[in-house]
């Protein structure tokens, strides 16, 4: 079943090992699933004292936050299920359910990264907006370099500038790629 459904190569045959993944997993994804159950309870903005409703309700930037973090903490309680379920399981359902659980985490991560960024933007833009905008881009980049593929070839860029370095300090000529 592993092979079927293409799970990744290095948890074909977890064995022992499958246990503290596991472990590891659900501390992660319950951290998030409390991080992002919090701070829907602390809302940016906070509450009216005379009315209780959330001041910044009406803000598209907040309904985006309210989604992302619901998203957030939706994905990190499916990821808890599946390791829970992981644990009654075949050998080989086992490994597929952490697979999927790690791919399910790190949309979470996702998630979490952008319940943060509009939840800034929607406190600080109309006081600092190029602050609210540089958090923006900072995550952005985060989000955006944790993606495998593209973090190895900047990685591999980023060698390969390095080596050119070197060579060029130790006398060689400087090619360009």
């Amino acid at each position: 079943m592993a092979q079927r459904v293409g799970i990744n190569p290095r948890l074909r045959n977890l064995g022992s090992s499958a246990g503290e993944m596991r472990t590891t997993l659900s501390v992660v994804a319950a951290l998030l699933e409390t991080l992002t159950l919090a701070a829907a309870f602390t809302v940016p903005g906070g509450f009216d004292q005379r009315t209780g409703e959330i001041i910044l309700v009406r803000k598209v930037s907040f309904s985006v936050f309210i989604l992302a973090d619901t998203y957030a903490m939706c994905c990190a309680m499916f990821v808890l299920f599946c390791l829970i379920w992981s644990m009654v399981c075949d050998q080989d359902e086992s490994q597929l359910l952490i697979d999927r659980s790690v791919l399910v985490l790190i949309q979470s991560f996702y998630g979490t990264l952008v319940a943060f960024m509009t939840g800034v933007y929607t406190v600080v833009h109309h006081k600092s907006l190029w602050a609210a905008i540089l958090i923006c881009v900072m995550c952005s980049l985060v989000g955006i370099s944790t993606n495998r593929s593209i973090l190895f070839r900047v990685l591999d860029k980023l060698d390969r500038k390095d080596e050119a370095r070197s060579k060029n300090k130790a006398g060689f000529p400087l090619k360009l790629t």
